[in-house]
């Protein structure tokens, strides 16, 4: 029996790319060493538990090449939303054309491609201006190790700021129509955060800036990823579920209002019509045009017959 990459990366950090590529057996298999931190193993007469006390970091790319800021994040990845639940932070990483900063990505490659190019004929440039390091690999190095070894113990401050951060937050879905903008689980998150924070410092005790800082990133993860676009507000099943609590009432709306029409027609709800009285439950023709499209998709509805639409229940109400 050979150790995977999890149980080889113990105490470290295992990367992986092209996540949204990986089939659904291997993403389900990430849940228990992610949130128990050790994998149980159960073959033949074997019956071990390893230790996975590892961070991932994962990278994966968008169904269509690029981020949609008007659409939940989990209609745009090809993950399971389950699993997206299991990292601390979420962001996209979007390509925004930038003059100054292309200029600096444009120098950097061109410098080191130049760099390259000489030594290769025998010549020996000094190093491209673009790589210097502020900071000497060796040092970091030393610092990460020495941090590791760090078990930073929260004050009454941090606490304090992290529970005020959360009380507030979750005080925005105090309404009976408001969405929950996050769940207990985000609270783990912001102390696994914080005593990170604490650990870059060198310090065994989570200060009060340590949370400010957990806080604040955060709150940068979830306006980048965790609002309704429709509403603006934070909604915590976005990630949770792929679909904001505003989106998911839509759908069931649009769902209901062809359910309806299609008892007056033998062969199905006319689009026209459907697309007609779509106002009847708050929504514009071109949104509702764009939700039977995802119910299509999706399997909820069908067409008996071109222009007509018919629910996937229809005939067993």
């Amino acid at each position: 029996m050979k150790a995977g990459a999890l149980p080889i990366a113990d105490r470290g950090l295992a990367v992986i790319d092209n996540l949204d590529d990986l089939d659904n057996d291997v993403m389900g298999a990430l849940t228990e060493p992610m949130e128990q931190q050790q994998i149980t193993i159960s073959k033949a007469s074997i019956h071990e538990s390893v230790n996975t006390r590892v961070g991932v970091l994962a990278a994966g790319s968008p169904k269509y090449g690029r981020f949609d800021q008007y659409e939940p994040i989990g209609d745009q990845l090809d993950v399971d939303n389950q699993s997206l639940t299991l990292f601390d932070l979420v962001f996209t990483v979007t390509d925004n054309p930038n003059p100054e900063t292309d200029k600096r990505t444009a120098d950097h490659v061109l410098d080191i491609n130049q760099v390259g190019e000489l030594r290769e004929v025998g010549a020996d440039p000094d190093p491209a201006e673009s790589v210097d390091a502020p900071v000497e690999t060796q040092i970091i190095q030393k610092h990460i190790a020495t941090a590791r070894h760090l078990h930073p113990v929260l004050t009454d401050e941090a606490k304090d700021h992290i529970t005020e951060f959360y009380v507030d937050l979750r005080s925005k879905g105090a309404d009976e129509d408001a969405p929950v903008p996050v769940t207990a689980r985000k609270l783990e998150a912001l102390v696994r955060l914080s005593e990170a924070s604490a650990r870059i410092r060198l310090s065994e005790t989570v200060e009060g800036e340590d949370a400010e800082r957990a806080t604040e990133i955060v709150e940068s993860c979830l306006k980048d990823i965790g609002i309704d676009p429709d509403t603006g507000q934070f909604d915590a099943d976005v990630v949770e579920t792929g679909s904001a609590e505003s989106q998911r009432e839509q759908i069931k709306n649009i769902t209901s209002l062809i359910a309806d029409i299609e008892q007056e027609y033998e062969e199905g709800a006319p689009v026209d019509d459907v697309l007609d009285r779509a106002g009847e439950i708050g929504m514009d023709p071109g949104k509702a045009e764009v939700e039977i499209e995802k119910l299509r998709t999706k399997g909820k509805v069908y067409e008996p017959k071109q222009g007509h639409l018919r629910t996937s229940d229809y005939g067993t109400r």
